[in-house]
């Protein structure tokens, strides 16, 4: 018997399994809340490569220093962190045309 106190879904079964995370509640944190605020505008601004939030930060990751250097230095009262990250592929090249790489 296991000493789990409440295991879950039973995964057992055949079938599609309903996917509910407790961490997908909207965040109440200063940095989680201006993430989200900002998060469709940052990402619209060409050489913008990701966002995230970070131990009291906003994390943006940026093609080259030239686009992080154009970034405001704060969200809502909250500092930005930028990281260059060059071109991101997460498709390692593979599957993606010539014309989208």
């Amino acid at each position: 018997m296991s000493d789990i106190q409440n295991p879950g879904p039973d995964m057992s079964g055949a079938g599609p399994v309903e996917y509910r995370p407790a961490e997908a509640a909207a965040p109440t944190d200063r940095v989680g809340l201006a993430r989200i605020r900002h998060e469709a505008r940052l990402l619209a601004i060409p050489g913008v490569t990701f966002v995230g939030a970070g131990e009291g930060t906003v994390l943006v990751g940026v093609l080259d220093a030239g686009v992080g250097a154009a970034l405001p230095r704060e969200l809502d009262g909250v500092p930005i962190t930028v990281t260059v990250t060059g071109r991101v592929d997460a498709l390692g090249g593979r599957g993606a045309s010539p014309r989208t790489r």
